[in-house]
């Protein structure tokens, strides 16, 4: 069974959501913050994040990496757009802007943001401008943001539109457009499992 090392609402959020989309099996490991402080947690993932997955032979410690695999593993697939398949480089795209776009703007502001008005000013400015994209992305009425349905790319710009709601009011600045996106993939039941709400 693929075990799932996580710590509260860390990205491992992204890895339970995706095996609850696809019906993998799977075990969570919880472990106390920080995650490297636990013992034997560094001879999985030297870094001293989560997640990290362990399957057999395959140990992972990247989020979106390993949202993939449990697709290809588990899900036939049906979670990434494959090379050469109508939409593949939007998919692409949008999937690394979750975290690598998106995803820094919060982080600003949580880490540094209580410190400096200076920063958690610009940090507001970043964000918001960065959902200014997905609202363009999100204008033409799509259900999803990319290829007509639910893919990894879905599920790490949820999950960092849902960690919004946690960091100050950064929240409460997505356009409509964005909100009642975010609000569809939150009523998913793998969602609302992955997340203790069902």
């Amino acid at each position: 069974m693929l075990k799932v090392y996580a710590s509260g609402a860390a990205r491992s959020q992204r890895v339970k959501w995706a095996c609850e989309e696809v019906g993998a099996p799977y075990q969570v490991v919880e472990l106390e913050w920080p995650p490297m402080a636990n013992p034997g947690y560094l001879e999985i993932n030297p870094a001293g994040t989560v997640p990290a997955i362990v399957d057999g032979d395959v140990t992972l410690t990247e989020s979106l990496a390993i949202c993939e695999y449990v697709s290809r593993t588990y899900g036939e697939g049906r979670l990434v757009v494959e090379p050469g398949q109508a939409g593949y480089w939007e998919y692409l795209e949008l999937a690394q802007f979750g975290e690598g776009t998106l995803q820094p703007a919060l982080a600003w502001a949580r880490r540094f943001g209580p410190y400096s008005k200076e920063i958690a000013d610009h940090a507001r400015d970043a964000w918001v401008t960065r959902l200014g994209f997905l609202e363009q992305r999100l204008d033409d009425g799509r259900e999803f943001i990319t290829a007509g349905r639910l893919t990894v790319a879905d599920i790490t710009i949820g999950f960092t539109l849902s960690l919004a709601s946690h960091i100050g009011k950064m929240g409460d600045l997505l356009p409509s457009t964005v909100a009642d996106y975010r609000d569809r993939l939150r009523a998913r039941p793998a969602y609302r499992k992955a997340y203790g709400l069902a």
